[in-house]
Parts: structure tokens; C-alpha cells; sequence
């Protein structure tokens, strides 16, 4: 196949941010090939659009995301939604119910990784018109999304298929070592070619969803941990002659993010999510947090008296679409929230909807394990501001009533009555009145139904209105890993200082701890017990755990499949197609791991 045909379908997707995408469409779409494609600055800028695309996830499923897969697989949820949502029970149990499960997500990110290559091997077809800037910020972000792409990939896959050439191949799985030699080669690369630009605010820089030199120092400091963790190494030796990546040099890397890059942690803990637009709600009033909000465009709502504010600790965001579009919604919010809150009825006041305020509706899926609520010290503020626990009597609405949670929303199963707060539906009261029908007119109220802070649904459609961010890094995340890699508490303390406890001496368990209570829900906690050789917690933490199911109150437990070592299945399709290169994961054979659903 010619690769300029590949490249025709793949380039009409990065044209049209909310398309459904094939990998190998043939279909000349839009008369634009590697014969004549890219030509330019603003030709490259496209494809720069296209590469970051995949990492949002698919619309359609989402399991093809990654924070929603290591959530998932983490000791702190559990599969959750409704007795016939077997796919995401099934994740949470390292079990299959097909052998091309993770299919779409492996195909997301090697889609990635395609355009990236693309990019990488045009630069010199490219008329830069000796903008020095421009050519190396472009050429930076490349790397940095090839190395984003491909870490995704080695911590779930472990061996995968490494190629640095937009050409179809037949290739063997890389081993480890020459996946992350890759890895922080490209980012060393993107180190040097991206600009030092310092945070600074209404610019975007970290929130508008672009790599900076300061996500690749952080990012490089994550995959440096993971891989020392993971295969016992002290340093990452690098592709060719290029020597290797030690500890130092890492911490380094952090320094200077630390240090120059103007990104620090935001005043309050609560301001980086979106519940806190809800200025009526009882976590915000105790706290006095302030939603910083994440689209530098937005102004506020009417009513509002400051629009979008800066936020310094933001490092890199995966972006989602802001309005009614429904390939750019954030589907992983929309899987984390109570289910099915009085759906067929949502003009009802005080109660359903708005029984459960400032939260929307959803799915009802990754119910919170009861194990980290009764472990988190309670005077730790991030308790109560991170889980959303229905049993909790300071859970109350505005009129100071207790918050209605109804049981037993679409049959829903393994329901803890715990869920997240950090991403998940989110309505709020405003100034502006709005008719039922969202139109302006008698019978106006003063709720926006199921939408995100920022914008007001054209319908009562819960499962479009979910924009918010991922923050992929963040500042806080900078502050514990400079200090799990020097062994001081600096980092630490800082970190707990911002919600106001006392300082710690640095210990490897203090350590774990702060990272457990600041990066809770956030597709990080997965990939730190792995790399600390403690993923037996999952069993631990998810053993004989009391929670409803259809109904009914049941004593489950999901435990880890330990002979998968936490790595997931490679796509049976991918083993078929490579004829004899791709061998599959231990515990994933033919019938190993198969899932049955218990409800």
C-alpha cells in the first residue's frame, strides 16, 4: 500500500476533529498526499492538530482511554455501571470479554505514533521560511507526542512494535530496554527544540493542550521511574551513541521545570476541578475554592465576576471540546458519575438531577473502593474534596438538606456509594435564567441542567455534556517525584503545606502515601503500584467489599489476576496479522481471563 494513501484518510481525521477514523482508510479525501503535503508552517501545524487527536480517547468507548483503563485496574475502583456492563467490569477484573478488547486503544496509539513519524520524516520537505521558532517548536512537539504515545503503550503492552517510519512494516516487539532508550531519546530531543517559555497564565501554556519543554522534563522524569521501578535499573541507556540517562541527570530535568518554568502549585487544592464553579456548594464554601476553569477563552457566565484565571500548575491537559460536540466529550467523565439520576424526569426540582448538586448524571461506573475513604486521614482536607461519599452527612445541598442519592439507578452494580469528584458530571447554578427548554421565558429557573461550567447544553442530553480536561501533569506531580528521586521531603512538604498539614521527614512510605492522597483518581495510581512491586494492594484493597448490586447488597471481591503481571492482552487481530512476530501477554491465551458476568 502506498503510504501516501494511508496518509490521505488519516489526514481528512485531522482535518475534522469529531471524525470516527480508520487507521488504513484508502480514500483520497481531501487531495492532499505525501507528493504535496505538507508544504508549509501552517501545513505542519495540521498535522500537529492530528497528532494530538488519538490521545483523547474514542468517543464511542471508553475503554480506548488510558486514564480510564488504569483507573480502573487501580486498588482505589471498581468496574461498576449497570449488571450488563461487562466490558468495564471486566478491566477492573484484568479479565477479557473478547480477544480485541484494547484493540481501539492500541489502534489510537499507534495512529499517534504514525503521525508523528509522518511528521518527523517531511521536516525537510518543509519550507520554514527561516523560522527557527516555528520549525523547532513543531519539530519538538512531535517528539514529545512520539514518546507520549509510545509510554502509553510499553507500561500497558510492555513489548510492542517499535517504528520510527511512517512505512507500513511487519515488525517484532521491541524489548523494554529499546522502547525506553526511544522514549527518552525523543523526549531528551524535545527538551532541546522546545522554546523556554515560562508559564505565564492567559498565554495557555500547560492548559492549551500543546507539550512544552516543562511536559517533557516532567514526562521524562515519569517514564525514568517507571522503568528503573519496573526492571530494577539505575539508568536508561540510549539509542546508538548517544550515551544514557542517569538519576541526576532526571532530577536535573526537574530542577529546571521547578525552577524556571513558572508553573507552581495553585493556591487552593479544589480550584483545578471543575466542581468548584459551584459556589453554593458546602466543599467549596468549607475550603473557599474557585474553579480556575481550563479554556483560555472563556469569559465567565453572566453573573460571574471573574472569567478564567491563571493556572500555574497545569503542565500538560488533554483537551476535550468545548460545546455540542459529541466526539469531543469527555467520555470518561461521563462513565465516573452517578447513574442514572432520575433521567426520565429531569425538570424535577430538588431532587433527582439536582439531588445529587453541583454532579451530573452518568453511567455510574468506577465506584470508589471503601479502603482508600477509611485509610485517608480525615484531617486531610483532600478526603472530602477528591470522593464524593453519599454516607457522608456533610454531603448536603444548598437548602442545607442531605444529598439525594437514589439506589439502584439502571440496575446499577457495585455501587459503594463512592465515586470520584475530580472528573465527573457537573452542573451549576448561575445568575442567567433559563426556561426547562433552555429557552429564556416564563418558567425560567436558575439551573443549568448536566453542564459543564463553562457552557449551557442546547439540551437536556447528560451524556453530551461533559468537557472538562485531563490533566495529564501537573505541578504537584513535578514536587513528589523530585522528591521520591532525591529522597527529601521538600517536595513532599510543599505539596502539604498547600492543604495545610504538618511537615513529614522523607521516608518511601510518606512518600507513597502523599502521592496516593494528592494524585488519587487522576490514572496515576495504577502504574506507581506497579512500579513499586505492590499491585497484590488491588487484591488487598478490593477483597470483600460491601456495596449494591442491582438492588441488593452483596460482599464481592475483584481481585489481580497475578500471573498477567498487569500488563494487558495485545489484540488477538494484531497477533493474527503479524504472522508469527507478535506473541501474546502471560495470562492472556486463547481462554485465559475470560470474563463471566456475574449479575
Amino acid at each position: 500500500m502506498q503510504i501516501k494513501n494511508i496518509f490521505s484518510g488519516l489526514l481528512a481525521c485531522m482535518m475534522l476533529a469529531g471524525c470516527s477514523e480508520s487507521f488504513l482508510d484508502t480514500d483520497n479525501l481531501t487531495n492532499k498526499d505525501s507528493s504535496n503535503f505538507p508544504k508549509n508552517i501552517s501545513d505542519a501545524e495540521e498535522i500537529i492538530t492530528g497528532i494530538y487527536r488519538p490521545v483523547m480517547g474514542d468517543a464511542d468507548a471508553p475503554q480506548n482511554n488510558v486514564l480510564f483503563v488504569a483507573e480502573l485496574m487501580s486498588d482505589e475502583r471498581l468496574g461498576g455501571g449497570g449488571k450488563d456492563d461487562a466490558q468495564p467490569q471486566s478491566v477492573a477484573a484484568f479479565k477479557k470479554t473478547s480477544d480485541n478488547q484494547y484493540s481501539g486503544l492500541w489502534g489510537l496509539m499507534y495512529q499517534g505514533i504514525y503521525r508523528c513519524n509522518y511528521l518527523i520524516s517531511v521536516e525537510d520537505q518543509i519550507d520554514w521560511a527561516d523560522d527557527d521558532a516555528a520549525h523547532n517548536r513543531i519539530m519538538g512537539e512531535g517528539h514529545f507526542m512520539r514518546a507520549y504515545y509510545y509510554f502509553d503503550l510499553a507500561r500497558l503492552f510492555e513489548n510492542v512494535p517499535l517504528t520510527l517510519a511512517p512505512e507500513p512494516a511487519n515488525l517484532p516487539q521491541a524489548t523494554p530496554d529499546e522502547l525506553y532508550a526511544q522514549i527518552a531519546s525523543d523526549l531528551i530531543e524535545a527538551i532541546k527544540l522546545l522554546p523556554d517559555t515560562r508559564h505565564a497564565g492567559l498565554n495557555g501554556v500547560g492548559t492549551d493542550g500543546h507539550g512544552t519543554k516543562w511536559a517533557a522534563e516532567a514526562l521524562l522524569a515519569r517514564v525514568y521511574l517507571f522503568y528503573a521501578g519496573v526492571y530494577g535499573k539505575d539508568a536508561i541507556a540510549l539509542p546508538g551513541d548517544e550515551g544514557s540517562l542517569t538519576k541526576q541527570q532526571v532530577v536535573t530535568y526537574l530542577e529546571d521545570c521547578i525552577n524556571n518554568s513558572g508553573h507552581a502549585l495553585t493556591p487552593k487544592f479544589g480550584d483545578l476541578w471543575a466542581y468548584s464553579a459551584a459556589g453554593d456548594y458546602w466543599v467549596n464554601q468549607k475550603y473557599g475554592y474557585s474553579w480556575l476553569g481550563d479554556n483560555p477563552n472563556w469569559t465567565g457566565w453572566e453573573g460571574q465576576t471573574e472569567g478564567y484565571r491563571d493556572n500555574p500548575e497545569t503542565i500538560f491537559a488533554i483537551k476535550h471540546a468545548y460545546g455540542a460536540q459529541y466526539y469531543g466529550r469527555n467520555l470518561t467523565a461521563l462513565f465516573f458519575s452517578p447513574r442514572y439520576q432520575d433521567a426520565d424526569n429531569p425538570n424535577s426540582d430538588g431532587d433527582g438531577w439536582g439531588g445529587v448538586y453541583p454532579f451530573g448524571t452518568g453511567w455510574g461506573g468506577g465506584c470508589v473502593t471503601p479502603d482508600i475513604w477509611n485509610s485517608w486521614p480525615q484531617e486531610d482536607p483532600r478526603r472530602e474534596s477528591s470522593i464524593l461519599n453519599y454516607d457522608n452527612p456533610n454531603e448536603v445541598l444548598p437548602d442545607g438538606s442531605h444529598m439525594k442519592y437514589h439506589d439502584n439507578g439502571g440496575h446499577q452494580v457495585e455501587d459503594t456509594h463512592m465515586q470520584n469528584k475530580k472528573y465527573i458530571a457537573i452542573n451549576v447554578h448561575t445568575d442567567k435564567m433559563v426556561s426547562k427548554d433552555n429557552q429564556n421565558g416564563p418558567g425560567a429557573v436558575a439551573l443549568y441542567w448536566y453542564c459543564y461550567p463553562e457552557i449551557m447544553a442546547t439540551d437536556n442530553d447528560y451524556m453530551s455534556c461533559n468537557f472538562m480536561d485531563e490533566i495529564s501533569i501537573r505541578f504537584a506531580d513535578v514536587l513528589l517525584m523530585h522528591s521520591e528521586l532525591t529522597g527529601t521531603a521538600d517536595g513532599i512538604n510543599k505539596v502539604r503545606a498547600r492543604v495545610g498539614l504538618d511537615p513529614v521527614g522523607y521516608s518511601l512510605e510518606n512518600l507513597q502515601n502523599e502521592r496516593r492522597w494528592e494524585l488519587a483518581f487522576e490514572g496515576i495510581r495504577f502504574f506507581d503500584l506497579k512500579r513499586w512491586g505492590k499491585l497484590d494492594l488491588v487484591t488487598t484493597h478490593r477483597s470483600n467489599v460491601e456495596c449494591w448490586c442491582d438492588g441488593s447488597l452483596r460482599t464481592i471481591s475483584v481481585p489481580y489476576r497475578a500471573e498477567t503481571k498487569g500488563w494487558l492482552p495485545i489484540p488477538d487481530d494484531e497477533i493474527r496479522k503479524s504472522e508469527g512476530m507478535l506473541s501474546q501477554n502471560a495470562g492472556w491465551g486463547t481462554s485465559e481471563g475470560n470474563y463471566t458476568n456475574p449479575y
